[in-house]
């Protein structure tokens, strides 16, 4: 059992030089950290009881029936990321900016009724625009000195599992045909330096999910609001990789190094919808739910690599290129459930409490041209069900409203296979008057994780870097109401 847990945790967190859409793609455009305006994020993205929010058009659609005035609102931000890593007791750090806007949207209010103690709908709002969730941005570096394997030794496995020259894979073990790094004889495929190498790892990823919303909902007697929303999703990723290892101890007549870069374009749309209600019981308490149903995407992968050798031959290096790339395919992302409470204290303050569920078991991978059956296999054995808390609430000191809040997002894996569990902290202010709003937010997102820099099938340490990823993110939210 430790065995079968340890080759699907492998299996799960180790980019794969063939590119293969799996398992990993589906819980990447699953996850969702919310994104949208500076007050939503001041308050840990927990609304979902509030509204009159944009942000709460992604989350509670019934948030815009709150509204009882016209609003647009704007909020660029500005992402810090730094990942410190650890891969044979040799410590380094890296980090990565990135300046763009995390909401745009507009709301318009039609009251409709009569004077609310008649009783009756009273306003039918319509919301539209931009909201952006998953900040992809990160750059981290791993090095150190690995006496245990190599990447050669793992091109090896897979050349032998492959079985003949023609087999090949033309992003990995072909290229290290061509650039000499793989060579055969009688008794089979071979390559120099095995272990004891110098390695060096390089990750650069930059996108994000944009949500391009359009929202209705209503007021009944200020007591009942609805909320729906047509959610239609636009995914962008890009990752490059490089790795490196070196002779440098000069162990090897013949190999001095090698380098592999694969570079991976994701790109896409998708739709969604989504259904939700809040119930002021009293002028204190109100409670909310959300349902979202699963994001529909058509997704399109764009892939390559390239190998280089430097060996002691007649020559300094050779270099080999896979071909580009192209695969289409199809993802369905899992359903989710959210209930709410949140408490008014008047004009002096406010809290919410926002649970969501997700099931990562039910997400599937599907395409026309590939059955994804081992992939959709290992979705619902070593994903789990979601359970996230946000917290979040504001005190008014006038002119000032004062903001704070905490989400945590729980592990998506099983037990024994990794812990990708997240925390957000966050704080704000700001200004709310009658015809315009000025907000700051700030938010510190953390977590750790497990990444294998190749697979391989041995009985000794494998090539394990330890990440802790932090990210700090300055949202201004700019609004005026008509």
């Amino acid at each position: 059992m430790k065995k079968y847990f340890l080759t699907l945790m492998i299996s799960l967190v180790c980019f794969s030089g063939a590119f293969a859409q799996n398992e990993m793609d589906a819980l990447r455009y699953s996850q969702f950290l919310y994104g949208g305006t500076a007050r939503f994020a001041a308050m840990g993205g927990s609304f979902g009881a509030l509204g009159g929010d944009f942000s709460t058009l992604s989350v509670n659609p019934a948030g815009i029936g709150i509204y009882r005035s016209s609003e647009i609102s704007i909020t660029p931000s500005l992402s810090y990321s730094r990942v410190e890593s650890r891969f044979f007791d040799n410590f380094e750090d890296d980090m990565k900016y990135d300046f763009n806007f995390n909401n745009f949207g507009v709301v318009f209010s039609f009251p409709i009724g009569s004077k609310i103690e008649e009783g009756g709908w009273q306003f039918v709002n319509v919301g539209l625009g931009i909201n952006r969730h998953n900040n992809f941005n990160d750059r981290w570096i791993a090095r150190g000195f690995n006496a245990h394997n190599s990447k050669m030794g793992s091109l090896l496995q897979q050349a032998i599992s492959e079985g003949h020259v023609n087999n090949l894979d033309p992003f990995s073990t072909k290229l290290a045909w061509e650039t000499w790094l793989l060579g055969e004889d009688e008794q089979g495929f071979f390559v120099d330096m095995l272990d004891n190498v110098d390695q060096y790892h390089e990750s650069n990823t930059s996108g994000s999910i944009r949500e391009f919303v359009l929202s209705m909902g209503a007021n009944y007697n200020d007591r009942l609001y609805l909320g729906a929303t047509v959610g239609f999703p636009s995914v962008s990723f890009e990752e490059r990789t490089f790795f490196e290892e070196k002779d440098t101890q000069g162990l090897n007549e013949v190999f001095n190094s090698m380098s592999f870069t694969n570079r991976l374009k994701t790109s896409g749309s998708g739709y969604n919808f989504k259904l939700g209600a809040i119930v002021r019981i009293t002028d204190i308490v109100r409670v909310g739910g959300a349902f979202h149903s699963p994001t529909f995407y058509d997704l399109k992968d764009r892939y390559s690599a390239t190998m280089r050798s430097d060996l002691n031959l007649d020559y300094d290096s050779r270099v080999a290129n896979s071909p580009e790339g192209r695969f289409d395919y199809e993802l369905n992302t899992p359903l989710r459930a959210m209930g709410s409470l949140g408490l008014i204290f008047g004009k002096s303050g406010l809290i919410n409490i926002d649970y969501e569920y997700t099931d990562y078991t039910t997400a599937r991978l599907r395409s026309a041209n590939y059955s994804f059956s081992e992939e959709n296999r290992i979705i619902r054995e070593s994903f789990n069900q979601q359970h996230n808390i946000r917290v979040g609430g504001e005190v008014r000191v006038s002119p000032l409203v004062l903001r704070g809040g905490y989400g945590y997002y729980s592990n998506p894996y099983k037990s024994g296979i990794n812990d990708a569990s997240r925390s957000v902290i966050s704080a704000g202010f700001g200004i709310r008057e009658s015809s315009y709003f000025l907000d700051f937010a700030y938010t510190y997102t953390f977590y750790s994780e497990d990444y294998y820099l190749y697979f391989l099938d041995t009985d000794g340490p494998l090539p394990m870097a330890e990440r802790d990823f932090s990210a700090s993110t300055f949202r201004i939210s700019i609004g005026w109401r008509f």
